[in-house]
């Protein structure tokens, strides 16, 4: 099932495609949308995953026609005959199909991936303080989080157009490039409320651990210097972890890290099982000439040995975050927490908290989160930002 959605038609009603058959339903459907980044299952996403270009929601010839309009406003349904729309959303099939073929089973991890970012809801804007920021700083992320009449900024349209699907901004607010210290414009829409951060801790070293090992501690870095016997500080680990997850060599991490050991180096690695994961994506883009994520996702710009671990495990952490943020929100949800996710920011979530339901909230954080063929993750809960007394 597929659907052109309203927002691009111009109308009040989606058009959908059901075994070959077109009708019009109040609603998108169940399935590949059309026309709606916004949607769980936008086929803006799909396409980006595999690097193609989405096909067009309206037919280009009819586009060309109405140049120079607020295209947004055109009922296109009035404008383009029934059969054209027909067989323009049986094309858009066609091309989806392809797509699904292409991706295979990750398909579907995608569109569980995506639900969070379905799920988002505006965040209140202090204007306030948003214009005492830009009268400081001439950041123009600022100007992005510019609220509407209801004091409100949109929900972000984030893309997935990158090597290993970490997220980008398509449009709206620029959250991920927004500094740390202007995120006090960000305001609890409840008397009382906080804006507050739900982050993974040490995301991907714990996917590469736990991969390895099946269970990883709280704190990996510590636990990896503890081991070492003191050859070793945590902050040298952390790292040396970093370095080595994305490519460097024993060499360089020596200079670049300080008096630490190349038995020490080959511990770390050990550690996360670094030297198996190489020697398994080597084989595999030997074999293949791609190589993919945990979940399946294809890496099709990972073609040398020093991009195949990074690639692979930022793009497994990518699905593990928003599949982690959702299971969260289930949480959230079956508690009745008046709890309100805002923005993704990669292995983070900023959601707006009633004062009421911060306790609760706390315990589910604490508990962490179990992904189904990885394990137990561990992740944390802060402000989101810091008043200027904390910084």
């Amino acid at each position: 099932m597929i659907s052109l959605s309203s927002r691009a038609l111009g109308s009040t009603r989606s058009l959908l495609l059901v075994n070959d058959r077109v009708a019009w339903s109040d609603s998108d459907a169940q399935g590949w949308v059309a026309g709606n980044r916004w949607a769980q299952m936008s086929i803006d996403a799909l396409f980006e995953t595999i690097s193609r270009t989405p096909p067009l929601v309206i037919p280009e010839e009819y586009t060309r026609s109405m140049d120079g309009l607020a295209r947004g406003q055109i009922p296109w349904p009035l404008v383009i005959p029934q059969h054209v729309l027909g067989d323009h959303i049986r094309s858009i099939s066609s091309a989806v199909d392809d797509a699904l073929e292409i991706l295979g089973d990750y398909a579907t991890t995608l569109a569980a991936s995506r639900r969070i970012l379905s799920l988002l809801q505006p965040c209140r804007i202090d204007l306030h303080a948003l214009r005492h920021e830009q009268g400081k700083s001439n950041s123009s992320a600022l100007d992005s989080f510019e609220p509407g009449p209801d004091s409100m900024c949109q929900v972000p349209v984030y893309s997935h157009a990158t090597s290993t699907g970490r997220l980008t901004i398509h449009e709206g607010p620029r959250i991920l490039t927004l500094q740390k210290n202007h995120r006090r414009i960000l305001a609890s829409r409840f008397d009382g409320g906080h804006v507050m951060q739900v982050d993974f801790v040490s995301l991907e070293p714990r996917v590469l651990r736990l991969l390895h090992a099946m269970i990883a501690p709280i704190d990996l870095y510590a636990d990896v210097s503890d081991r070492l016997g003191g050859a070793a500080s945590r902050r040298q680990v952390k790292l040396a972890t970093l370095k080595l997850l994305y490519g460097s060599s024993r060499a360089s991490i020596s200079e670049d890290v300080g008096t630490i050991s190349p038995s020490a180096i080959r511990q770390i690695e050990d550690y996360f099982g670094l030297s198996n994961l190489r020697s398994k994506l080597a084989s595999e883009f030997g074999k293949r000439g791609i190589i993919k994520s945990h979940w399946g996702r294809p890496l099709p710009e990972a073609t040398e040995s020093h991009l195949f671990v990074s690639h692979f495990a930022q793009s497994t952490a990518v699905d593990v975050s928003l599949g982690g943020f959702s299971s969260i929100l289930d949480k959230i949800i079956e508690s009745d927490l008046d709890v309100v996710p805002c923005f993704v920011l990669h292995d983070a979530l900023l959601v707006d908290v009633h004062p009421s339901s911060l306790d609760r909230l706390s315990e589910i954080v604490t508990e962490g989160i179990d992904i189904e063929g990885l394990g137990h993750f561990e992740v944390s809960l802060s402000p989101a930002y810091l008043d200027k007394e904390g910084e």
